[in-house]
């Protein structure tokens, strides 16, 4: 990449000048391909977990917990027990790692 000279909405130069970038491949392989579709696949996933913590309820009855898509140390404020429970990756438990 040809060191450009990067100005300003002003037209004065900008600094500190930003370091240069790779260049987008020209060819796309195989292998090129399948690690950009990884890269993709693993940032939707990313995206669909949070999306899933956003709508799972934070507090309720014990009754109320959520019973799918849990992820390992999921947060959920049981009002019958009165105390946090956290989820770790097979049931409910308590702060010190007892099943409630």
């Amino acid at each position: 990449m040809a060191n450009v000279d990067i100005q300003n909405y002003n037209g004065t130069p900008l600094a500190p000048t930003p370091p240069n970038l790779p260049n987008a491949p020209t060819t796309y392989d195989q292998a090129t391909e399948s690690r950009i579709l990884n890269v993709l696949r693993l940032y939707f996933n990313q995206l669909n977990n949070y999306i899933q913590a956003l709508g799972t309820p934070k507090y309720g009855l014990k009754s109320q917990r959520p019973l799918t898509n849990q992820q390992i140390g999921q947060f959920y404020f049981d009002t019958t027990l009165g105390y946090p429970v956290w989820w770790n990756g097979s049931k409910w438990v308590n702060y010190n790692g007892t099943a409630v």
